[in-house]
């Protein structure tokens, strides 16, 4: 079941970064830490066939479409930019998965759930974004049913930079990367019981090859040829582009992310 979704508003209509716009249009999001990251969720959130998974934040629908898949379960994604809906549904009908996906635009603050509505909640890369994050995890926890689990991957910082050097990347990133101790305060605050915590390091090569991992040599090849273009049509894309490209690789020393599940009681 999908909505039929359209809209000419922009990312900074919703206080985002701009590069999400460009995402939306090529039909591609990626969160950090990529497959792995993703795998390593689903597995510690306990995935399961028949199981009803919300996705808070599920961009182009490309994960989610790689779980639905993978798991034989039925998930839920939302996502508070209607270009990413329609992107998303746009995924799902491409793939097959229309019974098994279903998109929609909410706000992760206010999610249109019924309490213990869901067997697991995740969310890759997105709650750096949304402010009033306590209230945000409190949905999470609302939504799903006892025993059940909430999961995230965040950027985090895996070896603490300068004043100077945080200011550069969070300015390159568009958001400002936390220490782990923050995203386990969370769940902790939230009532959630059995925490992992874990920090993985973000090599340059391993992250690309994650990022990939998602996608088909054909679905990589036919986005890849969109991004070209994109960058052929749009001067804001070209400065997205070559403002990434200007940082020093070194920055990748620094920058890592955490993945933290906790259960319901």
């Amino acid at each position: 079941m999908t909505e039929n979704i359209s809209s000419q508003n922009r990312a900074a209509d919703y206080g985002l970064p701009a590069y999400f716009d460009m995402q939306a249009d090529v039909g591609h999001t990626k969160h950090i830490g990529g497959q792995k990251a993703t795998d390593k969720l689903a597995k510690l959130c306990r995935f399961g066939p028949g199981q009803k998974i919300l996705y808070v934040g599920s961009g182009s629908g490309i994960a989610a479409a790689y779980l639905a898949q993978k798991y034989n379960c039925r998930i839920v994604g939302v996502d508070i930019l209607p270009k990413m809906v329609a992107s998303s549904q746009k995924w799902a009908q491409k793939k097959g998965l229309v019974g098994q996906l279903e998109f929609r635009v909410a706000d992760a603050r206010d999610l249109p759930f019924d309490d213990n509505h869901f067997d697991a909640v995740i969310s890759e890369s997105v709650n750096t974004f949304i402010p009033e994050r306590e209230r945000a995890m409190a949905e999470y926890v609302r939504v799903i049913r006892s025993g059940c689990y909430v999961g995230m991957t965040e950027a985090v910082w895996v070896k603490e930079p300068s004043a100077e050097l945080a200011k550069v990347i969070n300015e390159a990133t568009n958001q400002e990367f936390k220490p782990t101790q923050v995203w386990e305060t969370l769940f902790l605050e939230a009532g959630l019981t059995d925490l992992v915590a874990e920090t993985h390091a973000m090599g340059l090569r391993e992250e690309a090859r994650n990022q990939t991992g998602l996608l088909s040599f054909s679905d990589y090849m036919r986005i890849l040829g969109k991004s070209v273009l994109a960058l052929f049509k749009n001067a804001e894309t070209r400065a997205l582009v070559k403002y990434a490209g200007s940082n020093p690789k070194e920055y990748f020393g620094y920058m890592g992310y955490g993945i933290y599940v906790g259960r319901k009681p």
